[in-house]
């Protein structure tokens, strides 16, 4: 997506599209709630010019010196109207236009669900990029609705303002062409003032979400420990000071802006207007030109023209503001992943390799709370910008165990992701079976790759949901269930679990659910791999939660599932290494040893280093 730092320009062609597409979304999602709004804006317009001729004849029978009960018809028919109108106006806006509007919700970001599922992962190291996401995500539901509710009001003042604008043309002409002229100035003064709203929430934007990480870290109980027993919430509030100062700064700024426009010009401008024209029809009165009763109406009249204008302008001025609001979403819905995936079909598998692999991240200009590749630390000295691998040749053929090693920021995780095809690599291959892994399909590809990744998710589902990934059906998918769990070790936990695979984990969204330890959760996670028969399994720091003793029984446990399986092993932890045949050696993201533990202990290298000193620590506990 193009960007750059330019107020946006629109012209009037482009204002107009962008509004009538998610239009015209609404209709094809929600047609009942696009008749209606339509509906509604008419009826009520009739209504308001409905309004304004019971005025006139309540008012024009009182000159007249009509009887009292002629009178009182109309005041009756008055009353009598209004009630069924605004019987039927409660029915609308406070049951049926809030199921519509629900329903026209969850359509809208259930698009943006399926839509999020196919960003490349690269997109979420892109703070411009991240921005938009979130802003699509938070104002699509309430700007269509907003789209829309303007429709239906601006329909609404039309249908008024033709009838009274009509009427007042049989009152007074000079008053109407007053009125006329100075709906035009109010359309430039809030034209200006929709640029300055966007550029307002385009500031304030990042400034949020620095709010709204804070505001999480001290409400979500995965930081409840650490925020009590660390001295964080320090630099947390002095972060919060200092985003309250420029959300300040952003006030004052824009603040005096709209003082100008609305508060001097647009309230000043309209007040005039109001009273020159009262003051011009009082002078008509006193020259016998209108009687009182029409001098009454006609006051009345006017002050509801003249809101009814205002409102109209705002209304119009409302749909550019609403098109540079929709750039971001439709720019979101457009984007094309670099990621594409293949046409073939993937083999069973045989061997992967890696061929003169490199790959970049750029963090160069990542705000402070933006995501993270958890593996990479950017090189000292190139404001956040290096290589997190370089020139890496590595191969695996069915059937082999292999282990990758190295300390934090090696390469480890990136490498995992380049496996995956979650990137593809800066320079060099990817290979599964000897051909380049672009060629396949993707969702094929990474379905015969079974994952635990180091900083996996619990989600809020059931033990059965969280295991199989997705649904899970009892009849079909418990026997597996259970064997993943007893292969992971979670057996005597699920034991403890009143309803068992049934129970609901985490609290999210079930009182009666249960919140697992991080071992317990990590077994779990695990438990995926052995319910489906993934042809390559790779396990990304499998028992970093686990004590000593559960890590050698799930490395026993790995080793039974995955007898005739391939498996990768990242680790920094070297437990798991004297079972691989074969091991890589990472360090600063290029590949410094390969070979068996035997030879790389007599190679005496930085794996050899790294074992002892970890050997050293489990003895001495």
């Amino acid at each position: 997506m193009a960007r750059d730092n330019k107020k946006p320009k629109q012209k009037l062609s482009r204002i107009f599209s962008n509004n009538l597409r998610i239009i015209a979304k609404v209709a094809r999602m929600t047609p009942d709630y696009f008749i209606s709004v339509i509906l509604e804006g008419i009826v009520w317009g009739m209504i308001n010019s409905v309004e304004a001729v019971f005025t006139f004849r309540l008012f024009d029978a009182l000159d007249a010196g009509k009887s009292f009960s002629e009178v009182a018809l109309i005041i009756a028919a008055m009353a009598g109207f209004y009630l069924i109108a605004y019987a039927l106006d409660a029915w609308y806006w406070q049951y049926y236009n809030p199921l519509l509007r629900r329903k026209l919700e969850l359509k809208l970001h259930r698009e943006l669900f399926d839509k999020a599922q196919t960003l490349d992962v690269s997109c979420y190291d892109d703070p411009a990029f991240y921005n938009d996401f979130v802003w699509a995500m938070d104002e699509a539901g309430q700007r269509a609705y907003d789209v829309m509710f303007d429709i239906g009001k601006l329909i609404n003042r039309l249908v008024a303002a033709g009838t009274l604008f009509t009427l007042i043309f049989t009152i007074d002409v000079p008053v109407a062409v007053i009125l006329l002229s100075t709906s035009i100035l109010f359309v430039v003064i809030n034209q200006i003032a929709n640029k300055v709203h966007f550029d307002q929430e385009k500031e304030r934007k990042p400034l949020n979400r620095v709010r709204d990480y804070i505001n999480r870290v001290f409400h979500l109980a995965d930081y409840a420990k650490e925020i009590r027993i660390s001295h964080v919430t320090d630099l947390l509030i002095e972060d919060i000071d200092e985003n309250t100062e420029k959300q300040i700064a952003v006030s004052i700024k824009y603040g005096k802006k709209y003082f100008i426009l609305f508060g001097l010009c647009y309230s000043v401008l309209s007040n005039i207007v109001y009273y020159a024209v009262l003051f011009y029809m009082f002078v008509q009165l006193l020259h016998g030109n209108v009687l009182v009763g029409a001098f009454a109406a006609s006051v009345s009249m006017i002050w509801r023209v003249r809101w009814m204008l205002e409102d109209l302008v705002e209304r119009l001025t409302k749909f550019p503001r609403h098109s540079l609001f929709l750039e971001k979403y439709y720019g979101f819905l457009a984007y094309r992943p670099t990621l594409v995936s293949g046409e073939e079909e993937v083999p069973p598998f045989a061997s992967l390799e890696m061929r003169n692999v490199s790959f970049t991240y750029d963090f160069s200009n990542k705000p402070r709370y933006e995501f993270h590749d958890a593996d990479y630390k950017p090189p000292e000295g190139e404001g956040g910008r290096g290589d997190a691998l370089r020139h890496v040749d590595l191969t695996l053929k069915r059937g082999e165990k292999i282990a990758i090693v190295g300390y934090n920021g090696a390469g480890k995780t990136t490498l995992i992701k380049l496996l995956m095809r979650l990137y593809d690599p800066t320079e060099g291959q990817v290979l599964w079976n000897g051909r380049d892994v672009r060629e396949y399909d993707t969702e094929e590809y990474r379905a015969r790759i079974g994952t635990v990744f180091q900083d996996f998710r619990i989600f809020a589902a059931s033990v059965g949901e969280n295991v199989m990934n997705g649904h899970y059906d009892p009849a079909q998918d418990e026997e597996t269930v259970r064997r993943a769990l007893d292969a992971a070790g979670f057996t005597e936990k699920l034991g403890e679990l009143e309803r068992g695979i049934d129970t609901t984990l985490t609290r999210e969204f079930d009182d009666k659910g249960t919140n697992l330890s991080g071992g317990e959760a990590q077994k779990v996670a695990i438990a995926r791999v052995f319910a489906k028969p993934f042809e390559l399994i790779i396990m990304d720091e499998p028992s970093s939660a686990l004590d000593p003793v559960a890590e050698y029984e799930l490395n026993q446990a790995i080793l039974r599932y995955a007898a005739d399986k391939t498996v990768i092993f990242i680790s920094h932890r070297l437990s798991t290494t004297r079972m691989a045949d074969r091991i890589y050696m990472f360090a600063g993201g290029e590949l410094s040893e390969v070979g068996s533990h035997e030879e790389l202990m007599a190679n005496n290298g930085k794996y050899a280093e790294m074992f002892r000193l970890q050997a050293e620590k489990y003895q001495t506990e």
